[in-house]
Order: C-alpha cells, then structure tokens, then sequence
C-alpha cells in the first residue's frame, strides 16, 4: 500500500465536520423538496415569465460584460496593508487584498445565470457543509456546468480573466472544471411560520449588524463561515441581494481581527478578493431576501508557474457540491498539466543556460527540485484516504499575528 495510506478510504467522522457519504455523492445533502417546490421554481417561473427570455440565449462578452475600463480608476481597492495584515499563512501573489464592487454583467447575463444554476438543481445542488445558522434555503450549486453552454462560456471568457488579471495586478486564469463556478444560495422563504424568525423593525436589524461587525466573525450567518480559499483569487458576481436588503456582504477579516464588510453589492457587480491569504466569510441577509452569488475562481496564469491551490475546503468530504470521481479527475489533472509545464520550462532553461556557456547552478537546482516535491505532495496530502482531520483546520480560526 502506499507509502503514508494508513487505510483505504477511511469513514470521515461527522463529528469532525466531514461528510460521511461523500463517495455517494452526498445524497445526505441534497435540497429539500419544500425549497425545490416553493421558492425555487417559483423563481424559475418568474424569470421565464420575463419578456424577451430566451432558454437557448448565447454568451456575448460585448453585450453581457457591460465593464467600463474607467472602472479601474474609480473602483476603491483593499491591499493587505490597508487591512493591516503583516502576516499570512502562505505567501501572498502579492500585495492586492480585495476591491469594492464594480458593475461588470448585464440584466440579461444575470438572469440566464440564475436560471441555468437552478435548473441544475436535481444534479448540481446540495446542501452546505460549511455553514453558520444555515436552513434548508442555503445551498451550493456547482462542480458540472458542461450543459450550462450561457454559464460555461461566460466563465471561462478572457475579457473576464483579463479584468481579473489588471484589477488583481497578476495574470491569472480560470482553475479546473469542478470549481470553476460555484453558486452560493440564501432564498428568501415564502413560509409565513419561518417568516417570524426575521427582525421585526430598522432598530432590530441594526442592533444584529453592530453586534455582528463587533464580532470575529465566526457566530455571523453565513453559506460559508470564516474560512480561506482553496484556490487563489474568487471573482464574486452578486446575481440576486435586493437595495432593501441588509447584511450579505462578503466580509473580511483584519489584522485587528475585526470584520470589514464589501459594501452594498448591486446585481451584476463584481468583487475581488485574495482568497487564499484573507480570512473571509459570505454573510447572509439579516432581513429576508435573496442573495444568490455567482463564482468564478481563477489561479496563476502564469506560463510555467505553480498554482498555490489546495483542496481544503473544496474536497468531496467537505464541500458537497464536488462529485468525488470528477473532482479528482479535474483535480489531479490541472496540478499534472501545473507540473507538466513547470517542468518543461526548468529543463529547458538548464539546456539554454548550458549553450549560452552559463554554468550549472547545483543551489539554485536543488530548491527547485525541493519546490517541485512540496507541490507534488500538495496533490494527495488531503485526499481522505490520506487523511481525515478535522475541520476546519485550526489556522482557519487563529487571528493572523498568531500564524
């Protein structure tokens, strides 16, 4: 047996915040039929109602992607600084922290994608594992868009890398195809008993947020609670969170270890954040309304250059939206093609190197060597038949001047 494989395929234990039937495909987390048959399709309903709705609508990057190129002027910007981090649990790409929200899709694009994701519910929807206070009308969609052709070729479009890249000030690209969009759901309900359970008044909802943003974030109501990113960089595009609605900003952590909130995310508006460097959670409206974003994940793009991207809080046993055979297969070969390319570009600069009459460089050789067996180990070293700890892993939770 491999060395390190202590057993083959190993029960993760509920009580340690895994999913027991992730092999299965987590049929313990599907959504309930009362969200299916109450809010669900009557927001499918509504949007096909819609005059000019087209099922078989085709992405057009001039007409969805409505960004102005001025809005990299006038879009404020976070860097680590700002948030007063100085240190991280891994390296940073660099500097860049988050930016506030910038138009980026139109009307038409936003409602083709809601559409889409919630006509995949049978196969693409499941229930959080992640979250803080979640009902049954929180749920995730993701892993297979291939049929979704509108959700498909908006995310991987490279006028959208190519925003990414500039605001982000790296270039980057889209990752595997499991997590290259992921859905995050928080319905508003149409069940008058649970409608009770909302504040009552603007004093009420106020006195929830100032306790909430007193707070470290981990008892804020949330599909995600306080976590990293596995992957590098999330573009976060909010489909759905009503002007009237308040809280369900996406909210950081500081280096003060208090929270910031992304403020006020407009339908169709976009926001960046360094994922896999901020401790960070997506906060759930305090009154009853919709908030339905939409993520697109993007990592190194870099030719030649390994990706940073773990499977933390993405693998099957954690996250329910992954399908534990495609996921792997997505997985192990992104990280190959990482490795494939990385390697060709060393060997070919060793054989540069030599005809230009540069000598051998046996240091510099080695790190890279040393370099290549981290991010190989990096590949399986959280597979559940590898291990099964807890989570989350304990850095989720310790305040950045402790790491």
């Amino acid at each position: 047996m491999t060395a390190g494989v202590q057993t083959l395929y190993p029960k993760p234990l509920k009580s340690n915040g895994l999913v027991e039937s992730y092999k299965d495909y987590c049929p313990t987390h599907i959504i309930p039929e009362k969200t299916i048959n109450n809010e669900i399709n009557s927001m499918i309903k509504l949007i096909e109602s819609k005059p000019g709705f087209n099922k078989n609508l085709k992405f057009d990057p001039l007409k969805h992607i409505i960004f102005n190129d001025e809005y990299y002027k006038s879009t404020k910007t976070f860097t680590l600084d700002d948030l007063e981090i100085e240190k991280t649990h891994i390296k940073p790409l660099n500097n860049f922290g988050a930016t506030f929200p910038f138009k980026l899709l139109s009307e038409e694009a936003i409602d083709m994608l809601i559409w889409e994701a919630l006509t995949t519910i049978d196969t693409n929807g499941r229930l959080p594992n992640l979250a803080t206070n979640a009902t049954r009308l929180d749920f995730h969609i993701g892993c297979n868009f291939k049929k979704s052709k509108f959700t498909n070729d908006l995310a991987k479009s490279e006028i959208l890398s190519n925003i990414v890249s500039n605001f982000v000030g790296y270039k980057l690209k889209p990752v595997w195809e499991s997590d290259l969009v992921h859905i995050n759901c928080s319905l508003a309900t149409n069940d008058p008993i649970e409608l009770n359970k909302f504040p009552k008044d603007q004093n009420e909802i106020e006195k929830i947020l100032k306790l909430q943003d007193a707070c470290d974030g981990q008892d804020i109501p949330s599909t995600l609670g306080v976590h990293y990113d596995s992957i590098s960089i999330p573009l976060v595009i909010m489909l759905d969170l009503p002007n009237e609605a308040q809280g369900g900003q996406t909210t950081i952590l500081t280096g003060k270890n208090t929270v910031t909130r992304v403020p006020d995310p407009p339908r169709g508006s976009g926001t960046l954040i360094q994922g896999r460097v901020l401790r960070h959670l997506a906060s759930k409206p305090v009154t009853n309304h919709n908030r339905i974003s939409f993520v697109i994940s993007y990592a190194t793009g870099v030719d030649g250059e390994l990706d940073n991207c773990v499977t933390t809080s993405l693998k099957p046993s954690v996250l329910p939206k992954n399908e534990f055979n495609k996921f792997y297969k997505d997985w192990t070969e992104y990280k190959f093609l990482k490795l494939e390319s990385h390697l060709k570009k060393i060997r070919e600069q060793i054989v540069d190197d030599y005809e230009q009459g540069k000598g051998f460089d046996q240091e510099l050789f080695v790190e890279k060597c040393l370099k290549i067996e981290k991010y190989f180990h990096g590949i399986y070293e959280e597979m559940e038949c590898v291990e099964n700890k807890p989570y989350p892993p304990p850095y989720f939770n310790t305040p950045y001047n402790e790491l």
